[in-house]
């Protein structure tokens, strides 16, 4: 039995996670940059360990991205996950006394956020049995 990526959906799957496993290592093995830390200071010594919410979104969808729809739905809720939660880290930030540019990282984060979920509603090649199409006499 060959395991086949689910069309576009587990293409999808496979590119953020390796956007994703490049966001933890930015956490993970890079000083913080300082508008990083003028956003994130609040959070204390959890800054660098934040890298590990991006991994563990990256490893479920490594493991979902051949997965038919449906079954893939945790992988996607964790690629939602982290960018929103990341955004509202950053708009806590600037409530907090950062510069109000953490304002365009929030921004940036809920829209990928908001990508993956419009992303998540994507039909996937295992399932084109069950599309409907309407056609017109």
């Amino acid at each position: 039995m060959r395991n086949k990526i689910n069309g576009r959906r587990g293409a999808f799957q496979l590119l953020f996670a390796f956007v994703y496993l490049i966001l933890g290592a930015s956490f993970l093995l890079a000083q913080p940059s300082p508008s990083r830390l003028a956003a994130l200071g609040w959070l204390g010594v959890l800054v660098p360990h934040l890298g590990y919410v991006w991994v563990i979104a990256a490893a479920l969808a490594l493991t979902a991205a051949h997965k038919p729809r449906g079954d893939d739905s945790y992988s996607y809720a964790a690629l939602t996950f982290a960018p929103i939660i990341f955004g509202g880290f950053f708009l806590l930030g600037v409530i907090f006394g950062a510069p109000a540019t953490g304002l365009i990282s929030t921004a940036t984060y809920w829209l990928v956020g908001a990508a993956v979920m419009v992303v998540s509603g994507m039909q996937g090649d295992n399932d084109r049995c069950m599309r409907t199409t309407r056609h017109e006499p």
